[in-house]
């Protein structure tokens, strides 16, 4: 089973780490994709019963109680800039063309994007494509089935703001503008499914 890990998230915390650090000889993945987990033995625990059982891992206090604002994005391969819409609950992956997790994980994405938009559902999803070259993300979105608006952070400035350190990382926005959560790591159908038939609710 991937590593997937949820936040609920219930209050702020101290300012975020800053963005990844550049991959070493060109190698995408000899970058750190994800923090390190405190080692206390509680958690230790719930990490090998989520990996056994399949039981998503909650935490507190791990990001903002409030989604920041992030401005205006350009939209890869063009359109009108990317942002959060008030009122409107919202999804938002964050990914890289060099991220090897995020191969896996995107087209899984993509898919239940696509079946959510096709059902008329009411979250709206989008994606970051953070500290990459704008080019290769765009086509490796394309390449991945990608059809909902992705966003360009090639200086990876929108990440921190929210507390991730690495990708892939999912936020959950609820309709008012509240982050209901962070799942850290590639998320599965199953539990993307889950939260946006939670936040429609």
């Amino acid at each position: 089973m991937a590593d997937e890990t949820t936040t609920e998230v219930q209050e702020p915390t101290g300012p975020p780490a800053g963005p990844p650090a550049e991959p070493q000889d060109g190698v995408g993945d000899a970058r750190p994709l994800h923090r390190v987990r405190r080692p206390t033995m509680v958690l230790a625990a719930l990490v090998v019963l989520g990996a056994l059982v399949g039981v998503i891992v909650a935490s507190a206090g791990s990001g903002p109680t409030r989604a920041p604002s992030f401005g205006s994005l350009p939209r890869l391969g063009g359109g009108a800039p990317l942002s959060l819409v008030p009122g409107r609950p919202t999804a938002i992956t964050f990914f890289a063309s060099w991220c090897s997790p995020c191969r896996s994980e995107l087209p899984v994405i993509a898919r239940v994007a696509s079946q959510e938009s096709a059902a008329g559902g009411k979250v709206t999803v989008i994606g970051i494509d953070g500290n990459d070259d704008p080019a290769s993300g765009l086509a490796f979105a394309r390449a991945s089935g990608v059809t909902f608006a992705v966003g360009e952070d090639s200086a990876s400035a929108v990440a921190p703001r929210f507390g991730l350190d690495g990708y892939p990382d999912t936020v959950f926005v609820d309709a008012k503008g509240d982050v209901a959560g962070i799942v850290r790591g590639p998320i599965s159908a199953s539990t993307l499914q889950g939260w946006l038939t939670r936040l429609s609710s």
